[in-house]
């Protein structure tokens, strides 16, 4: 071979071989990021699933104690959103939730058989001495998993936890070891604990249905390959092809493609192309805008996404961040289902995080039907304590997982407290009561 050629075959070599160690530390970071996604949504996931579990508990204590129709209905609604956020934590659980079969049977149980005691009493009922016995079995329970649950969530701050597969077992750390602790096997611990969870039987449906509730939205729309998600995501972040990174896929009710562009991790739903999440990694800068800036940049933010028809409703404020609900306006009713929260920064300006699960799950057209009961009437039949300020149209979530239509009635009590209570339009009874919070961090209800 000449000596000419063989320095081009030399210099070919070398330059696939730089090639080949340039595509390989690429593969690699692309692995790694997609990999810090998926720890950081299961680290969220497990947080919020401690705190849900740790509500039902507190939420059953206090149905032992109830003695009225009317607090066994607001305990009742309450567990019943507990007890369904609880289940799309669980679900959103990478390591998946195949396993956990008792775990959910529990959830979609404690919030309906509260229900249906309440049901029981508005029918002239009585609270028996074995719907007690059942609530305090439903309360050990939940006192079991919310402490295994609190459990995995300690061991994996302390770094002794891992979503993946292990050898290890729970038992071995709670004997002293610092070995690992894997999902899989602390939650078959958590499962082992509900092996003798009886069926329930009462006057009312399981709430399974929430289990294997269905999104109409996404139901409806077009599936999108992942090239076509991958132009939706330079749309909506304003970037070029190139900032964009594939970090696989999320399955589940809510199948997405993510995304990774210019620092913010985006999902994209399989079917529709609709923003999911977006993550940044942002930190708090100094504060420059105001919340009202925060508001308008949020809902200019939505509507450039596609997201239309959505009035703000209430905000809060942490560390450098604004974070606005909105939710979708039907024919002058505020669909409190179908909501969504953007983060803004106070700093820049700039959309931090966004979650829309809520909206696409729950979003459709609603047949509204005619108020029988003008809004005249439901502010006259407030309580005498209460002076109504405002009056409005509203959509809220039932305690049995449906919706109610109601009038959204603003009353302030004789000390300034302002108080949200919600009439249903066609029969006229109360529905749900909330006490608005103010504070310099926003708005919040309870």
């Amino acid at each position: 071979m000449r000596r000419r050629a063989k320095i081009r075959l030399a210099a070919f070599l070398t330059a696939l071989f730089a090639a080949m160690m340039a595509w390989a530390i690429s593969a690699s970071i692309r692995a790694d990021r997609c990999a810090w996604t998926l720890r950081l949504n299961d680290q969220q996931a497990l947080t919020q699933l401690c705190e849900y579990f740790d509500n039902i508990e507190v939420g059953l204590t206090k149905a032992l104690y109830a003695n009225s129709d009317n607090m066994l209905s607001v305990l009742s609604a309450d567990l019943q959103k507990q007890a369904t956020g609880a289940k799309v934590s669980l679900s959103a659980l990478s390591a998946g939730d195949a396993a956990l079969l008792n775990t959910y049977k529990f959830l979609s149980q404690v919030g309906e058989y509260t229900a249906s005691l309440n049901k029981k009493a508005a029918a002239g009922g009585s609270f028996t001495q074995e719907d007690r016995r059942t609530l305090e079995q439903l309360l050990g329970f939940a006192a079991a998993l919310s402490t295994r649950f609190d459990r995995m969530a300690e061991l994996m701050n302390s770094n002794y936890f891992s979503f993946e597969a292990l050898d290890d077992s729970l038992q071995s750390v709670e004997q002293g070891s610092e070995r690992m602790v894997s999902y899989l096997d602390a939650s078959a611990d958590a499962e082992e604990a509900m092996t003798n969870f009886p069926t329930l039987i009462y006057d009312g449906p399981f709430s399974d249905n929430i289990l294997s509730k269905e999104s109409a939205l996404l139901r409806a729309a077009k599936p999108l390959s992942l090239r076509e998600a991958r132009a939706k995501v330079c749309e909506y972040m304003k970037a070029q092809d190139q900032d964009v990174t594939e970090e696989g896929e999320t399955g589940g009710r809510l199948a997405a493609y993510n995304f990774r562009v210019n620092g913010k991790n985006i999902a994209v739903s399989k079917n529709g192309g609709y923003p999911v999440y977006i993550l940044a990694e942002a930190t708090a800068g100094s504060v420059k805008l105001t919340d009202t800036d925060a508001i308008e940049n949020a809902a200019a933010f939505l509507y450039g996404v596609g997201y239309r028809g959505l009035m703000s409703t209430y905000y809060s404020v942490h560390d450098g961040v604004c974070t606005v609900n909105f939710a979708y306006v039907q024919d002058g009713y505020t669909c409190y289902p179908d909501l969504i929260k953007v983060g803004v920064s106070l700093s820049d300006g700039g959309v931090v995080t966004l979650d829309a699960s809520d909206y696409l799950m729950n979003h459709v057209q609603r047949e509204i039907p005619e108020a029988a009961v003008p809004a005249e009437e439901a502010a006259a039949g407030v309580a005498e304590t209460l002076t109504v300020k405002r009056s409005s149209l509203a959509v809220i979530p039932t305690a049995g997982g449906g919706e109610s239509f109601t009038h959204e009635l603003l009353c302030r009590t004789a000390d300034g407290q302002d108080v949200l209570v919600y009439k249903d339009t066609v029969t006229g009874k109360e529905d749900d009561i909330l006490i608005l919070l103010y504070s310099d961090h926003g708005v919040l209800t309870k």
